[in-house]
């Protein structure tokens, strides 16, 4: 086997979602493809480094002129409702949710779900920086949790809801999840406007 395949195909395998077989594939793809294609995909994979940041407040990945700049434009805006802050799992469920205009407040990205298979990795999501974010916001009146509806999702929920107590009764925090819509497997990633509209609107 060639040395090079298998090596970049084991970094393809780290990304989420790939197999080795996809992996492989990817692989041999960009053999089949010209020079231009693979400079121009080294250039940009290169550029995620250097010109992406990341929010400082949300943790959301942004792109933008001022590359010593700390918060995301969702954070920056002053038009967005500051009493409701909505936790996702991921950048790509903001975005989905985003789309479906059903949230004009603002976010923060956990960084993954709890595992059941693996509890310790809990100490990978954001669970201390959403505390401290949550503690120190005057303003916020509600926090939604825009989760998966699987075991994962649900799990990582009522975790949340459990390190919000001390909240909810010291200055009323309203805690809400999204509510029926969500079919149960169902990935806010896939989801499409009216399910997220639906979710929003009857949470609870």
């Amino acid at each position: 086997m060639n040395n090079i395949i298998e090596k970049l195909s084991a970094l393809f395998e780290q990304l989420p979602g790939v197999g080795p077989r996809q992996a492989k594939r990817f692989v041999y793809a960009l053999i089949d493809k010209n020079d231009n294609f693979v400079k121009n995909l080294s250039s940009l994979v290169l550029e995620l480094k250097t010109k992406i940041n990341r929010c400082s407040l949300c943790f959301y990945t942004f792109t933008g002129s001022d590359t010593a700049s700390e918060k995301c434009s969702f954070c920056e805006n002053l038009n967005r409702d500051k009493n409701i802050l909505m936790v996702v799992q991921k950048e790509i469920d903001l975005e989905n949710i985003e789309k479906s205009k059903c949230h004009n407040g603002k976010y923060f990205v956990l960084g993954g779900a709890i595992s059941l298979l693996k509890p310790e990795a809990i100490k990978n999501i954001r669970m201390r920086e959403l505390f401290y974010r949550v503690k120190n916001d005057a303003y916020l009146k509600e926090l939604t949790i825009a989760m998966n509806a699987d075991k994962e999702g649900e799990a990582t929920v009522l975790y949340i809801e459990k390190i919000m107590e001390p909240f909810i009764k010291s200055r009323e925090l309203k805690v809400t999840r999204f509510g029926k819509g969500l079919q149960s497997g169902a990935e806010i990633e896939y989801a499409d406007i009216d399910t997220l509209q639906n979710a929003f609107l009857n949470r609870r």
